[in-house]
């Protein structure tokens, strides 16, 4: 790092701030017109010219006094043309502002002689991206007006500074408490501060977060979707997806709109500015979750909840809430967010609101799964999600009650709805269903139903008795992958056309139960069919059972 000499007003470079033989102060500012760069300090001369070279110079007074022989100013210690060393101070910057002696923060707004309490929530510096960290990481923050007035410093002004700022006391006393305080409150605290490049909303949280990453100026919102990605990488907390959509005019993401459902990823800190009362939903328990991110989006094993009540959508549990501590005993109180199921894997419904458990709340927990979240939508992909059941395949076993024990493509599958989601060109799908017939606990028998919408809807079924029945179960379970397009037009060419002379949309199966002198007929139907309002079709079963006439019995 560079630091400048406080006597000759030079810079001298120092491997790491351990190595600075009497440590440094350190300036916290906002940058205006004439700020002195690296370039322009190397000619003193010049340097004195321009109006931010006060600033140095007066840090340099106040570090002097202290004894202190070197400073270090963002403006001119940083060679910002050279894009390696950039990288690694905005990556340092952090520890480099929490190894100094002091930091001198200095604000030009604050009128001399007028009160500091009154005056400091106004300030241009509280409004920062970048002096969020400057507040947080040195153990000592001292405070000047525009005259170079001292007016207070941190630790003792940390009750102050915690009302205005929304930061915890603990943490402007230590900055390592923070790591103990969730990631969406955290994320709050920087939700209504601006920086003058979008990508350093990201940038100057990196700090906050205990994390790195490479700067990539250019990228814009996509430096802020890497900074959540590095989080998750480093934390299970499932806090980090607590934030909200924001209403018209209030966002702060270009080309913004607002859409029905988004991804399991922010877009901007704003949308954490609700989130700072979230905390773990029992003090001392921290749910944390093993999820990492792919190339289909986060990929988690959880059991999410289904509150019939609230949303026909499930919901996953964050572990948090927004409330003070509730009882052990209470199984309300936890944050949550609703997904939905697409052929895509799961998306953020209602992003605009979060599920809260109230103490009465009625809710079913899911079996446990490994679930694929997107991380983003664009506004093309919202709209098509809000046509997905264009084109399913709803299930009507009302006629034909029974147990589904195996089902093909499992992404397609929305099992609170009962249906397989269309992924654009049709539907090639299996169940594989059990059945017991009324009052006959023995009599129980699996039937294999096959259908596809991929040109014309068709069905087929067979009975376990059928010669190719372990054929058909061989296929199943190795024709597991959706992407697979090979295996797909094989399922219809090989399954639907076995035994079955003429493809229709209309197939019969009958069940012989000798023990029972009787038989069960079973009808699969598709049929076009309207769900939500969309065009699909549904597959209808319908099981008769009939007791087959006994000559014996006849003749007594």
């Amino acid at each position: 790092m560079w630091l400048i000499d406080t006597t000759a007003l030079q810079l001298k470079y120092v491997g790491e701030p351990a190595d600075v033989e009497y440590s440094y102060a350190i300036l916290s500012h906002t940058w205006n017109d004439e700020e002195v760069s690296y370039q322009d300090i190397q000619n003193l001369d010049h340097a004195r010219s321009m109006k931010g070279f006060s600033k140095i110079a007066g840090t340099c007074r106040l570090a002097s006094a202290r004894g202190l022989r070197y400073v270090w100013v963002d403006t001119c210690c940083i060679d910002k043309s050279s894009s390696a060393e950039l990288s690694e101070a905005i990556n340092s910057m952090f520890r480099w502002y929490t190894e100094s002696a002091v930091c001198i923060a200095f604000l030009e707004d604050l009128p001399p002689q007028r009160s500091f309490e009154h005056y400091f929530s106004s300030c241009k510096w509280l409004t920062r991206g970048w002096t969020l960290q400057e507040l947080i990481a040195p153990r000592v923050v001292e405070f000047y007006d525009a005259s170079w007035t001292f007016r207070g410093c941190k630790p003792e002004l940390n009750p102050f500074l915690a009302r205005v700022t929304g930061i915890d006391q603990a943490v402007l006393s230590d900055s390592q408490a923070m790591f103990e305080v969730p990631v969406a409150r955290r994320m709050s605290w920087a939700s209504m501060r601006q920086t003058t490049r979008v990508e350093d909303k990201a940038y100057c949280l990196l700090g906050i977060f205990g994390v790195n990453m490479p700067m990539i100026y250019g990228e814009g919102a996509k430096a802020f979707m890497r900074l959540q990605e590095e989080i998750v990488k480093d934390t299970g907390d499932l806090s980090i997806f607590a934030w909200v959509d924001l209403p018209p005019g209030l966002s702060d993401v270009e080309g913004w709109m607002q859409q029905s459902y988004r991804g399991i990823f922010a877009r901007s800190p704003r949308e954490f500015a609700s989130c700072h009362q979230i905390r773990r939903r029992i003090r001392g328990v921290f749910l944390n979750k093993g999820f990492t991110v792919t190339n289909k989006g986060l990929r988690i094993e959880t059991a999410l909840v289904d509150v019939p009540s609230a949303s026909q959508d499930l919901i996953l549990n964050l572990g948090v809430s927004d409330q003070a501590d509730w009882s052990m005993d209470d199984p309300g109180g936890w944050v949550g967010v609703y997904l939905a199921k697409t052929a895509n894997g799961y998306v953020r419904s209602k992003p605009y609101s979060l599920f809260k458990a109230g103490p009465g709340t009625i809710r079913y927990r899911c079996d446990r799964a490994l679930i694929h979240i997107q991380k983003d939508l664009r506004a093309s992909e919202s709209d098509s999600i809000e046509k997905r059941f264009r084109g399913a395949i709803c299930l009507d076993f009302s006629r034909a009650p029974c147990q589904i024990t195996g089902m093909m493509p499992l992404e397609l599958w929305d099992e609170k709805r009962s249906l397989f989601l269309n992924l654009g060109e049709g539907i090639n799908a299996y169940l594989l269903l059990r059945f017991c017939l009324p009052n006959q606990p023995d009599s129980s028998f699996q039937l294999l139903v096959t259908f596809s919408t991929m040109f014309e809807p068709v069905c087929t079924i067979w009975a376990e008795d059928h010669p190719f029945w372990d054929h058909l179960l061989n296929f199943m379970n190795g024709a597991k992958e959706l992407s697979d397009y090979v295996a797909a037009d094989y399922l219809r060419l090989e399954l639907l056309s076995l035994g079955a002379s003429q493809l229709s949309p209309t197939h019969v199966c009958n069940v012989e139960h000798p023990q029972l002198n009787s038989i069960s007929n079973i009808q699969a139907r598709m049929k076009p069919h309207v769900f939500e309002a969309q065009p699909c079709f549904s597959l209808e079963l319908v099981l008769e059972h009939t007791v087959l006439f006994n000559a014996a019995d006849n003749n007594k």
